[in-house]
């Protein structure tokens, strides 16, 4: 691609339209680029190691509570990997919703709540605060993200353990209850099964520290 396309490629991206942001990171993958400089053309701004420990993993393949969202996630998938899907799934309207109302705002995933009727949790970075080298952590509840979003967590594995450890803390408390019997009960299975996410989440952050100590 020529560096005039390429300029092209860039003036008509934007955040609020995906496929433009997908057909720019392409571009940059396919000029010999890779993740961590492709996100960094797109948004302007370095992202953390944890990012990249889980991009690693595969996000969508570690079983856990959360769903990723399309961006950042999809742009920093390089070719060999598939690169970034041309359209966005069913989340890019929750993160058009908090565009328009806090462009610093960058989605990363929804959690489900872990008690019965608590709104799932958005998890954010800030792009003023990746700026000053901090992966802090902004969390809002509900898929409509109406609220504030309020600081939660130094990193987004740390909110990703709190979280985790919260459902397998409710899961336990549930499968030892005298009343946790019959249809719908909780069983042993289900425990082990948020024990071993849990330790998941345990293993990505100690990826994380390794890498940031390198």
């Amino acid at each position: 691609m020529t560096p005039e396309a390429l300029d092209r490629l860039r003036a008509e991206a934007s955040r609020a339209d995906y496929a433009s942001m997908a057909r720019l990171a392409r571009a940059l993958y396919e000029n010999g680029l890779g993740p961590r400089e492709v996100l960094r053309e797109c948004y302007d701004t370095a992202f953390p190691e944890e990012f990249f420990v889980v991009l690693d993993a595969g996000p969508w393949e570690l079983d856990l509570l959360a769903s990723f969202t399309n961006q950042p996630w999809q742009l920093a998938l390089p070719l060999d990997l598939g690169g970034p899907d041309a359209t966005p799934d069913t989340l890019a309207s929750t993160e058009l919703r908090l565009l328009a109302r806090d462009p610093d705002l960058m989605p990363l995933m929804v959690i489900p709540g872990a008690e019965a009727g608590q709104e799932d949790l958005i998890v954010c970075y800030r792009i003023s605060e990746l700026r000053a080298d901090r992966p802090t952590a902004f969390c809002l509840r509900g898929v409509t993200g109406s609220g504030e979003a309020v600081h939660c967590g130094e990193s987004m594995l740390t909110v990703l353990y709190d979280e985790h450890a919260d459902a397998l803390r409710l899961l336990d408390e549930e499968f030892r209850e005298p009343s946790n019997r019959g249809a719908g009960s909780v069983d042993g299975s289900q425990v082990e099964q948020a024990n071993e996410s849990l330790e998941r989440v345990r293993e990505l952050q100690r990826q994380a520290a390794a890498r940031q100590g390198d």
